[in-house]
C-alpha cells in the first residue's frame, strides 16, 4: 500500500513538472518582427553628379579715406544696401579745412602781386623773367588750393558702387589710415557658387564639351529652392593635397536672397546615357565601424545583413552600385529592432 502511494505522488509531481516546463516554453517563445520591406527592381533614371558648394559675392569693394584723420561719423551698417555717391562715412576735417584756407589766402596773395607786377611789367619796369615767376606763383597758389579742396571734398567717404555693406571695420572715433577699409560693398546682384571637382570629374566642366550643360543649385536655407546655371568658370590649376579644381557657377540674385557664405548643394544636368539602376530609402542604408555600408533583408521570413556599395543620392533614396539584386526584399521600417536570423514578418 505504501508503495502504491509513494508511485501515485512520484506520478503525479512528473505531470506537474510537465505541465510547467510546457507553460513555461509557451510562456518564453519569440514572435517574430514586424517590418516594412521594399521589393528591389531597376529603374531607369537619368543620374548627375553631387556637389556641396558655397555662395560668393560676384565682387567685393573695400571703401577707404584717402589720408589720415579721425572718423566724426559712419553712417552705415553690416547688411544695409546702398547706392552709387551714398554717404558712407566723414572724418573730421578741421585741419584739412585750415589747409584750405592758408592755401586760398596764399592764392589771394599771389593774385594780388600778380596785378600790381603786370603794370610794371606793362611799362618794362621788371624783366620777364621776374614776370614769369609771378605767373609761376600764381599756378602754384592754384594748385595748392585745389589739392586742399580735394583734401576737405575726400573727408565725406562715398560709396563708389551700389551693392550690400558686407564687414563694417571703423567705428566712431577711429583713426583712418590712409587705404585702410572703412567697409566692404558686397555685389550680390549675381552671385558665383563655388564648388571643388575631383580631377577625373573636372573633364565634365570643360565650356567646349559639355554641350550647355548646368547645374542645378538647391539652397537648403531658402526652404529647397533652387536655381539654375549653365554659366561658369573652371580654374586651370588644381589643389596640390586635395586633387580639385575649382568650378565657380554665376547665378542671377535679383532678390538678394542667396547670401555670402551659404551652403548650397549642387546637382549637374544628367548625363547622355541613362543607367537602370537600384536605389533604396536612404534611412535603410547603415553604416558599419569600418565605414562600409549595409542593408537589412528578408531573407525567407529571417532578417540577413547585407553588405552594400553606394553610389550618389537621389532626393530622400540612394544608388547601390553592388551587393543587391532584382526581387530582394529590403527592410526599410523596423530595421532598427532586428539582428542576423532574426525572425521577422512583413
Amino acid at each position: 500500500m505504501k508503495n502504491e502511494t509513494f508511485a501515485v505522488a512520484l506520478l503525479t509531481i512528473a505531470m506537474l513538472s510537465l505541465a510547467a516546463c510546457e507553460k513555461s516554453q509557451k510562456s518564453y517563445q519569440i514572435e517574430a518582427l514586424s517590418v516594412t520591406t521594399e521589393t528591389v527592381c531597376a529603374s531607369t533614371v537619368a543620374v548627375g553628379k553631387h556637389y556641396v558648394g558655397k555662395v560668393e559675392e560676384d565682387s567685393s569693394t573695400p571703401v577707404s579715406f584717402t589720408g589720415m584723420g579721425t572718423v566724426s561719423r559712419v553712417y552705415v551698417e553690416e547688411g544695409q544696401s546702398v547706392k552709387k555717391g551714398q554717404l558712407i562715412a566723414e572724418m573730421d576735417q578741421t585741419q584739412c579745412e585750415n589747409t584750405r584756407q592758408a592755401a586760398k589766402a596764399a592764392l589771394d596773395q599771389a593774385l594780388d602781386a600778380q596785378e600790381r607786377m603786370q603794370v610794371l611789367h606793362a611799362s618794362q619796369s621788371i624783366s620777364d623773367i621776374d614776370w614769369v615767376n609771378v605767373q609761376t606763383k600764381v599756378r602754384q597758389a592754384q594748385a595748392s588750393l585745389d589739392m586742399a579742396e580735394k583734401a576737405v571734398k575726400d573727408c565725406r567717404l562715398l560709396a563708389p558702387c551700389c551693392g550690400i555693406i558686407g564687414k563694417k571695420q571703423m567705428e566712431n572715433g577711429m583713426t583712418a589710415l590712409p587705404s585702410q577699409p572703412v567697409c566692404t560693398i558686397l555685389n550680390i546682384a549675381t552671385v558665383k557658387v563655388k564648388i571643388s571637382v575631383p580631377e577625373k570629374e573636372i573633364a565634365f566642366f570643360n565650356p567646349t564639351l559639355t554641350g550647355g550643360k548646368g547645374v542645378m543649385v538647391t539652397a537648403e536655407a531658402l526652404s529647397g529652392k533652387t536655381f539654375h546655371s549653365t554659366n561658369f568658370i573652371r580654374s586651370v590649376q588644381g589643389d596640390a593635397l586635395t586633387h580639385t579644381y575649382d568650378v565657380r557657377f554665376t547665378l542671377s540674385n535679383p532678390g538678394g536672397e542667396l547670401l555670402p557664405g551659404m551652403v548650397v548643394n549642387v546637382l549637374t544636368d544628367a548625363e547622355d546615357d541613362e543607367r537602370g539602376i537600384v536605389t533604396v530609402p536612404l534611412r535603410s542604408v547603415q553604416q558599419n565601424a569600418d565605414d562600409t555600408y549595409f542593408v537589412w533583408l528578408n531573407k525567407e521570413g529571417k532578417a540577413h545583413r547585407q553588405q552594400v556599395e553606394i553610389g550618389q543620392a537621389q532626393g530622400d533614396r540612394i544608388i547601390i552600385l553592388s551587393g543587391l539584386k532584382e526581387d530582394d526584399k529590403v527592410i526599410v521600417e523596423g530595421y532598427q529592432k532586428v539582428s542576423e536570423g532574426s525572425e521577422i514578418m512583413d
